[in-house]
């Protein structure tokens, strides 16, 4: 275990300084926003607008996904605003959130107290926003696991689904329980996002009720965890911008036996 500590310590570091927010973890073949396809949910880092929201509601999608970050925005544009907000609830579409900021690196996970500081970010926006009791705030786990089993591939320590699983019960399960500790009382539910095995593990211990399965099957337990349908959201391949009216957008599904998965329909301003 000490050598197990040393390697992620000595890496965290390196993870930051080259990590890729919200990149996913499998090859790229563009996906196009039409109907017919049953998608229900479009993911996006970039802020909306009328025409976006006309366009993808008429091909079937009534759900748009954006983001809550800090104030130092991972990307530019990528949290919510109120303004968009009032743009989707006068078109009549419901709106799904994810709190990320920096959930692609080792160094997140491992800083003491960052899910508490994490939630109370999130339940700060939730309420300038006025979402309402009963809806979902998903928090990011982008594929830290996958990082930790690719460190471990350059050593001469075990690598495997095994160890990946050690990382996830030691440094994101803490993670979860400062979010469930700010989160009990709020009235939203919790979600996460990320590789089949994250959503497992956090599923079985009850750290989260709800779960959004990344487009990166390279990640660990993707194709079992797809399998037990205990998915909330599927996520699939991101668009190009000219495929989907001018923002490039990951494609979601939801699962049939989970009509609700955190969404609202914000009142139009």
């Amino acid at each position: 275990m000490r050598d197990l500590t040393r390697t992620l310590s000595m890496a965290a570091t390196v993870c930051c300084l080259v990590a890729s927010p919200g990149v996913p973890g499998g090859s790229h073949a563009a996906q196009v926003c039409e109907a017919g396809k049953g998608y229900v949910a479009a993911d996006t880092a970039q802020q909306v607008n009328e025409n976006f929201l006309a366009n993808i509601k008429a091909v079937g999608i009534e759900t748009v996904i954006r983001y809550y970050d800090w104030i130092d925005e991972t990307l530019p544009g990528k949290t919510l605003t109120l303004h968009e907000l009032g743009l989707i609830g006068k078109a009549g579409m419901s709106i799904a959130v994810i709190f990320q900021h920096n959930s692609d690196c080792l160094c997140t996970f491992m800083q003491k107290g960052r899910g508490r500081r994490d939630a109370r970010r999130a339940l700060e926006l939730a309420k300038s926003y006025a979402q309402p009791s009963g809806s979902a705030i998903y928090f990011g786990v982008d594929g830290v696991d996958a990082q930790f089993l690719s460190l471990l591939a350059a050593t001469d320590l075990p690598s495997g689904e095994a160890q990946a699983r050690k990382f996830i019960q030691r440094y994101v399960r803490a993670y979860f329980q400062d979010v469930g500790s700010v989160m009990k009382a709020s009235g939203y539910r919790v979600g996460a996002y990320g590789s089949g095995l994250v959503c497992t593990y956090l599923l079985e211990e009850h750290l989260a009720e709800l779960c959004w399965l990344a487009n990166a099957k390279a990640w660990p337990g993707y194709d079992s965890f797809a399998a037990t349908n205990r998915w909330a959201l599927k996520q699939h391949v991101p668009t190009r911008p000219s495929d989907c009216f001018g923002l490039e957008v990951d494609l979601n599904s939801a699962n049939p036996v989970t009509e609700n998965y955190g969404q609202w329909k914000p009142k139009p301003f």
